[in-house]
């Protein structure tokens, strides 16, 4: 059964300092006392979310080209958009109609049952959910360094041990290293293709990646983070999901906040084995997704010439906008998603900071990356009058050094 809202906020308990997990893993109740406002001042300054917030405020500024948080620009299509406008007098009612609807829907376009799925608001409750399910103080979180830094950071607020293992020289994750120190973990986050390095593992390699892993540390899990799925182009590129159904130590995380264009508002869903995802879904909050949202989701789900179209639109700005950066001599990652990580060759928070004042939100600096910017793809007339201010800043880098 899913926590009540009450429960939920008793279960996270105080703290400036860790929090006690103990027992999370196996178990599934997290004892300590209702959680503080300091306690939610703790949470935050471990997430950064006071800086985040105020940092997209900036981008949200009129005029700002926003390609600064890996957005779809584009948003729903006339689908979930139609959906919405047509359920806005059920605004009165918790959500209980829709949720079934989307997960038979779900479960049937990925060839699974309805009882592999669980859905969660935005693919952060099922991040944190993972936290509590399979990490403890005895059972360590293992991610790479960087990547979507959510579950680490609330995993370290757990008082969960956090081991993240720096990407390779082409930026992709180390694979081996991540295996060796996942050896006794709780649970080992691979993001594929990354956040925010835009790089991706081959099916085989990731599958490789699982095997091993599971023969040398079988209690530990392995969630795999696909929210970006849609947008690689990698031929030998592939799902995780069928691994999931069958390996009860596999978790798939995919989210409506990408390629279907609703970010703002906030679903996602994992895919796994019964017995797996009901570790996580005694941490998910009852009515956790609204009634708005489950039936753009539905909608959306049935529009596959919506997302053709996006993958089209996403491939034809990223070809522009990698094109610009390798003709000026700037070296990049693959881009394997909706966004792509460059080396600027100067500081990324400072040329931010200057690309913000001629009206552009990049994204944030993400160490131990800190000449490095990730760039998130937009509409093509957005990333035209991007390229002209990159370029105008590029040929300046000792003023952006500078500051």
């Amino acid at each position: 059964m899913s926590v009540s809202r009450r429960r939920f906020i008793e279960t996270l308990g105080v703290g400036g300092a860790a929090l006690g997990a103990t027992g999370a893993a196996t178990a599934g109740i997290f004892s300590a006392p209702i959680i503080s406002a300091r306690g939610r001042e703790s949470l935050y300054a471990f997430q950064g979310v006071a800086d985040r917030r105020a940092d997209r405020k900036l981008a949200a500024a009129p005029g700002i080209v926003r390609i600064d948080s890996n957005e779809n620009p584009v948003g729903p299509g006339k689908r979930a958009l139609d959906a919405i406008r047509g359920h806005l007098d059920e605004c009165n009612r918790y959500p209980v109609l829709g949720e079934d609807d989307v997960i038979d829907t779900i479960a049937r376009l990925q060839g699974v049952k309805p009882e592999n799925v669980i859905l969660g608001c935005g693919s952060g409750e099922l991040l944190r959910a993972a936290d509590q399910a399979f990490t403890s103080k005895q059972a360590a979180y293992i991610g790479a360094g960087p990547t979507f830094e959510a579950p680490g950071d609330f995993a370290k607020f757990l008082g969960v041990e956090v081991k993240l293992v720096p990407v390779d020289a082409k930026l992709g994750l180390d694979l081996g290293a991540m295996g060796a120190a996942a050896r006794g973990a709780g649970l080992v986050f691979l993001c594929n293709p990354n956040n925010p390095t835009a790089t991706v593992h081959s099916k085989a390699d990731v599958t490789s990646f699982i095997e091993s892993l599971n023969r040398v540390s079988p209690e530990t899990t392995i969630l795999v983070d696909e929210a970006y799925f849609e947008y690689v182009e990698h031929a030998d590129y592939g799902t995780m999901i069928p691994m999931a159904i069958a390996n009860p130590r596999v978790v798939v995380l995919r989210t409506f906040s990408k390629v279907y264009g609703m970010a703002g508002l906030r679903l996602g869903y994992a895919v796994g084995r019964p017995e797996t995802l009901a570790r996580m879904k005694q941490w998910v909050m009852g009515s956790n997704v609204t009634q708005l949202t489950l039936v753009a989701a539905t909608a959306a789900l049935e529009d596959s010439s919506h997302i053709t179209e996006e993958v089209k639109r996403n491939h034809e700005v990223k070809a522009f906008t990698r094109k610009f950066f390798a003709d000026a001599g700037f070296a990049m990652s693959t881009g394997d998603a909706n966004f792509m990580m460059v080396d600027l060759k100067q500081p990324a928070a400072a040329f931010k900071k200057l690309a913000l004042g001629k009206g552009i939100a990049i994204g944030r600096a993400f160490p131990p990356l800190t000449n490095h910017a990730r760039i998130t793809f937009g509409t093509m007339k957005e990333m035209k009058k991007a390229v002209g201010v990159f370029k105008e800043l590029l040929a300046e880098p000792t003023r952006a050094a500078g500051q």
